[in-house]
This record gives C-alpha cells, sequence and structure tokens, in this order.
C-alpha cells in the first residue's frame, strides 16, 4: 500500500570536512557478519547490510547498502523517481518478507550533481532512512573506510544484489558473484567509455552482474586493528548488455568527502512528515 509521503531530492554541492576530523571508519559496529566468506556464503545473517529498494513489494527498484544507523549508500541513477520510495532492510528473499526484515522510509534522496546519465559517472547517491536503526544479527551495516590515504590496495572482490534472471524478473534471492579488478584499456574496449579515477572496471570469466545489482555492493573482507571486516569498496553502476563481460563500478573511497558531508547536513535537515 502507498503512503502519502513525499520524499524531498536534494542534490549536494559542498566538501566541506577537515581531513583531520576523518575517523577510520564510518560506523564502529560495521564489517561484522556471523559467517566470514571462504567462497560465497548465502546463509540469511551471512550479508546484513544489503538493502532493497523497492516502490511497492512488486516494483523492485535497485540494490543498496547500509552505511549509517540513517543512511543507505545506492547509485544515483537509482533514485530518478524517489516518490514513495522504501528500503526494506534484514531481508534474504524478495518474494516474502522475513520476520527478520524492517522497512524504513526514504525521506530525503542525495545524487551527487556531478553525475551524467550519458557518462554514466559520479554515479552515487545517498538515502536518509525516516528513523534509526536498530542493529542485530540480520541488519548491520558495512564498513566505509573514512581516510582516503589509507585504503588497502584490492583486485578481487565479492559483488552483490538481486539479479535479474533470464526472464527479466528479479531472483527470488539474493546473488553474490566475486569478480577481479581488470585493465582499464581492456574494459575501454567492451564498454567504449573511459573509465575514470571515481570508477574501477572488474568482471568474471563467465559472466557479471546484470541490471538486479544495480546500487549493490562491491565487497572484500580487510583486517582493520585485528579484526576482519567487511569494507564496501565499490557501488554497481552499469555494465554490458546480456551481463557477459566487464561491470562498471564507483570507488567508494573517492568520494569519502561527499559521503561524511552529505551524512553531516543531512542528520540536520528537519522534515515534516
Amino acid at each position: 500500500m502507498r503512503c502519502s509521503w513525499i520524499p524531498i531530492f536534494v542534490t549536494f554541492v559542498g566538501l566541506l570536512l577537515r581531513k583531520e576530523a576523518l575517523a577510520q571508519l564510518l560506523e564502529p559496529q560495521c564489517g561484522l557478519s556471523r559467517v566470514d566468506i571462504g567462497g560465497l556464503d548465502f546463509r540469511h545473517e551471512a550479508y546484513p547490510w544489503m538493502a532493497y529498494l523497492y516502490h511497492d513489494e512488486n516494483d523492485f527498484v535497485c540494490g543498496g547498502s547500509l552505511i549509517h544507523k540513517r543512511f543507505v549508500l545506492t547509485a544515483a541513477h537509482c533514485i530518478r523517481h524517489t516518490e514513495y520510495l522504501s528500503v526494506r532492510l534484514g531481508g534474504h528473499y524478495t518474494a516474502s518478507r522475513s520476520n527478520s526484515s524492517t522497512v524504513y522510509r526514504v525521506t530525503l534522496a542525495f545524487r551527487n550533481r556531478l553525475y551524467s546519465e550519458e557518462n554514466h559517472v559520479h554515479d552515487i547517491g545517498l538515502l536518509r532512512l525516516d528513523r534509526e536503526v536498530k542493529f542485530n544479527a540480520y541488519i548491520r551495516p558495512i564498513c566505509i573506510l573514512t581516510n582516503s590515504t589509507v585504503i588497502p590496495r584490492i583486485t578481487t572482490y565479492t559483488a552483490m544484489g538481486w539479479n535479474m534472471t533470464e526472464n527479466n524478473r528479479t531472483s527470488a534471492v539474493f546473488q553474490a558473484v566475486q569478480l577481479t579488478e581488470m585493465n582499464l584499456i581492456t574494459c575501454y574496449d567492451y564498454m567504449k567509455l573511459p573509465v575514470g579515477p571515481g570508477q574501477l572496471c572488474a568482471a568474471n570469466p563467465t559472466g557479471n552482474t546484470c541490471s538486479g545489482y544495480s546500487g549493490g555492493s562491491l565487497v572484500q573482507i580487510v583486517n582493520i586493528n585485528g579484526t576482519r571486516r567487511f569494507v564496501q569498496f565499490g557501488i554497481a553502476s552499469y555494465g554490458v548488455p546480456r551481463c557477459m563481460g566487464p561491470g562498471v563500478y564507483v570507488r567508494v573511497h573517492y568520494y569519502v568527502d561527499w559521503i561524511l558531508n552529505v551524512i553531516r547536513q543531512g542528520l540536520t535537515l528537519k522534515i515534516n512528515q
């Protein structure tokens, strides 16, 4: 059932945070899971940051990732139409809502002001939820490393989302695929578009992410002060037709100042519901 509220769409300009004010992790409880990747794990609690964006129960929009108790990270192209947009957290299946899942309304949508639909650059956005998220085993944020000067060099990732099946329907259970970062010249041969410093190109020899992965996370486990945590390195942006080729992802750490500034100012905005 549709609600009567309408979220406010905001573009963002400033990058005002000082480097010395940055903490290493956006959320101290981030990136922790009951399971560890030794291959792909599809247990319900394996990837508790996954967000399901939709207009109603049968109208899937995009994937996303919980990065803060009030914010979900996604792609800019996923927030063209924000009317009645909701986010489901703690869900494993698309066909039915599990007891562990919770639905949040989107009250503010932020899209990077430099986003270009034509060139697919700066494809990053944030959604502010209507209330604070209560973390538990099934709902927990992914880590965002907020100091871009200490980002580890990662070349292999796991991408995840609700992929499209062969008959163009959203898969019943979320999907994941392991990818390796690829040479930008080879990537250009596929895409015919340059990949800039805020992007990365990754592929799997047997296929890649499809449209259902849009806005979803590209992650890897990182040892942070002796604790193994899932860290988000990319956001699924676009790929080649039929999913048989590389995909292009937003480099999250390239936009860390933008993310922090949006969250800081987004928390101060008061919206009457």
